[in-house]
């Protein structure tokens, strides 16, 4: 694993004031036909009965047993609805919803490739998509969003959910994203780009998962902290039978941990207590002065207990580490 240290000014902006990333391969999914929302409400974890044209919901694409596929954003539009996931996961949720499809009236056109992201994050963003394409969102809440035809191209900005304070992405045709790219380079003293382990280090200290990591089909949403993705109330959907007994008798059996090592952590790493593995490390970055590991990783519920050490075994050795609740605190980055 090649070492890379966060960049303090860039993640410090991101906690304070704005910074921004793009998200090359993020699935980006155009679903049309009139039984869109209607299939979608059957087929994920959250209910989008409700759901309203510029309005979006994230929720939850699962298994027959519950396990994670990806986290999604659906952007619902008059005509369309837009689904925003995860890096290199289009293929994998456009095969399982496909799989599904029988006398719907809905289709899934993948648009990974045809469209770029970037993502505008901090307390002050608003301000920053504003100045770049005028358009007001310091009001929006969670899933708003809008179409704009701007040079070039059609974009959508979509408040989402983040690992920051506020996040706005700005999905579209290449050449207004590459635009957009340029203007923000240009103030880069203001807003800073996130490299791809800055980011990676703000997703970690907050706690978020990501795909392939803590989300992924060795997890369900209740073990990955998805709770608030889940509805249990909606009726039946694809995984809710399995969701439901979890919960009911309370069988989630493990949760997510913050970890900080004082050597380093790898991803796989296996969490131990009294010499039983108790959980496995899925997430890694280091501190801003490269002194510390900060980790994600799944710990069974009887030993997830915040303040507590716990030992870390690799064929690099045992360390002892301490386990607490995200969000995590860098004492170098504060």
């Amino acid at each position: 694993m090649t070492e890379q240290i966060p960049q303090r000014r860039a993640v410090m902006s991101a906690r304070t004031s704005a910074a921004w990333t793009r998200h090359s391969g993020a699935a980006v999914i155009r679903c049309t036909g009139t039984d869109r929302i209607d299939f979608l409400h059957r087929l994920t974890t959250n209910d989008m009965t409700k759901l309203l044209p510029e309005h979006g919901i994230q929720t939850v694409i699962v298994t027959e047993k519950a396990r994670i596929i990806d986290v999604v954003m659906v952007l619902q539009g008059q005509d369309d609805a837009l689904l925003i996931g995860s890096n290199d996961c289009s293929s994998q949720i456009v095969s399982w919803l496909r799989k599904y499809v029988i006398t719907d009236d809905v289709r899934f056109i993948d648009r990974t490739q045809q469209q770029h992201c970037l993502e505008i994050m901090g307390p002050h963003a608003a301000e920053v998509v504003e100045g770049l394409l005028g358009i007001d969102c310091s009001r929006w809440a969670l899933g708003t969003w809008t179409r704009a035809d701007i040079e070039g191209g059609q974009i959508v900005v979509a408040r989402m959910a983040s690992s920051c304070e506020v996040s706005y992405w700005i999905v579209g045709d290449p050449d207004p994203i590459e635009a957009i790219v340029t203007s923000l380079r240009a103030n880069e003293h203001a807003v800073p780009e996130l490299r791809d382990v800055d980011a990676r280090y703000v997703r970690v200290l907050s706690g978020m998962g990501c795909y392939d990591h803590e989300w992924s089909e060795a997890y369900n949403p209740l073990e990955a902290g998805l709770l608030h993705l889940t509805s249990f109330t909606k009726g039946c959907y694809i995984g809710q039978e399995v969701i439901a007994r979890l919960d009911s008798y309370n069988k989630v059996k493990q949760r997510i941990m913050g970890i900080v090592a004082p050597a380093r952590l790898e991803e796989g790493d296996v969490l131990v207590i009294d010499q039983h593995p108790v959980g496995v490390v899925t997430s890694v970055v280091q501190s801003c002065d490269g002194a510390t590991w900060l980790a994600l990783g799944y710990v069974r519920g009887e030993h997830a207990v915040s303040n507590t050490p716990i030992s870390v075994q690799s064929e690099r050795g045992t360390i002892i580490a301490t386990q607490y609740l995200p969000p995590l605190v860098d004492a170098s980055c504060l």
